[in-house]
């Protein structure tokens, strides 16, 4: 785990990108909730919305929980023909460095092996972050939907999971692309949600002035 612990910046001065403190949406919040409890898990690691973006900033605990995640992908190809096997990737990250800071070269290649290898299992390019939106802190949101979609993924693959949620709390992802300059239709969709439209109805007084009524 890297040395950098908490919401903190060299210095020690609190730096609130990397907690959700700024996300005021409690049913986004309980899917962090939800990812950093899936993600413990299978690290060993206690994270939290506190720690969560610290812990993989350099990109090396992400690297290994594609790692943990490829074994599941192995054991869903294993037995097939080449003609049967689903198109996923045939290895985790290699060579990646746990211990880089979040500022080197080092952090960028990890970052950039785990992007590699999520394409490789198909989570959708919508749903894929920036290098720069975990490197630089500039959308931990991104973050957040890119690792959840893995998480999709690799249950399909037969991994335990439990990052499912309610239609109330996945119809939160609809509408984000606007605020967080990311599409999140597939987090959404994968949780089962759909974007309520808002319905506008035109209609006339009987003295013919023009009004309008706005209904959910």
């Amino acid at each position: 785990m890297p040395r950098e612990r908490g919401a903190r910046r060299e210095g020690g001065k609190y730096d609130r990108r990397m907690s959700f403190d700024d996300v005021k949406d409690e049913r986004m919040l309980m899917m962090v909730d939800k990812l950093c409890i899936w993600m413990g898990g299978i690290l060993g690691e206690t994270l939290n919305r506190e720690n969560l973006i610290t812990s993989i900033r350099n990109g090396g605990q992400i690297c290994k929980l594609a790692e943990v995640i490829q074994d599941s992908v192995d054991d869903c190809c294993q037995g097939k023909t080449n003609g049967d096997a689903p198109d996923l990737p045939s290895h985790p990250p290699q060579g990646f460095n746990l211990e880089c800071s979040a500022r080197s070269m080092e952090a960028r290649e990890n970052v950039m092996k785990f992007l590699t290898w999520a394409r490789e299992l198909r989570v959708p390019e919508s749903s894929i972050f920036s290098p720069d939106d975990l490197l630089k802190l500039k959308g931990k949101m991104n973050v957040v939907n890119t690792l959840l979609a893995v998480a999709r993924r690799a249950k399909d693959c037969g991994m335990a999971a439990d990052i499912d949620a309610p239609p109330k709390i996945a119809n939160a992802f609809k509408g984000l692309e606007e605020k967080f300059g990311k599409k999140f239709d597939h987090t959404a969709a994968a949780f089962g949600g759909e974007k309520k439209e808002i319905k506008k109805v035109d209609t006339k007084l009987a003295g013919g002035a023009a009004w309008k009524v706005v209904q959910q």
